[in-house]
């Protein structure tokens, strides 16, 4: 199902600015890896998984290496359930990322198209997907 930038903008007004900030750091500081370390191939997924007890933020390249990780105290569950959605995550993960391609943060030729950001399990089994960029456009799932 699409979700609209009116959709995103509202769950950007619920999340944090210091919030919006690591994760534009967290996905920034992957990309200028890939950039530097993988100039020579292309990439065609990045793999991001969410750990929510804890609140941390885990991004992997197509070969399941690890890129950059952060912890947002704010995503941690405190409860003793330990059960929280990953809804407003993704929704932010997707609203950040929208921002950073309107930024040409993607535009490296080590991008391949269609290129895509994938919430993953620890078994790198895919969960939803997060954003995707074609040839002409990005596009959310």
């Amino acid at each position: 199902m699409a979700t609209t930038l009116t959709g995103l903008r509202r769950s950007m007004v619920k999340e944090k600015p210091k919030v919006q900030s690591i994760l534009e750091s967290v996905f920034g500081n992957a990309v200028d890896k890939l950039i530097a370390v993988d100039a020579g191939r292309l990439i065609s997924d990045m793999y991001i998984q969410l750990d929510m007890t804890s609140g941390e933020i885990q991004v992997y390249d197509d070969q399941e290496n690890l890129l950059e990780k952060n912890v947002i105290f704010d995503w941690a569950d405190r409860s003793e359930k330990g059960v929280r959605s990953h809804k407003q995550p993704v929704s932010s993960i997707r609203a950040t990322l929208i921002g950073l391609k309107s930024r040409k943060i993607f535009e490296s030729p080590v991008f391949m198209r269609p290129f895509r950001v994938l919430l993953v399990d620890d078994n790198f089994c895919e969960i939803e997907s997060v954003f995707t960029l074609g040839e002409e456009n990005a596009h959310l799932e």
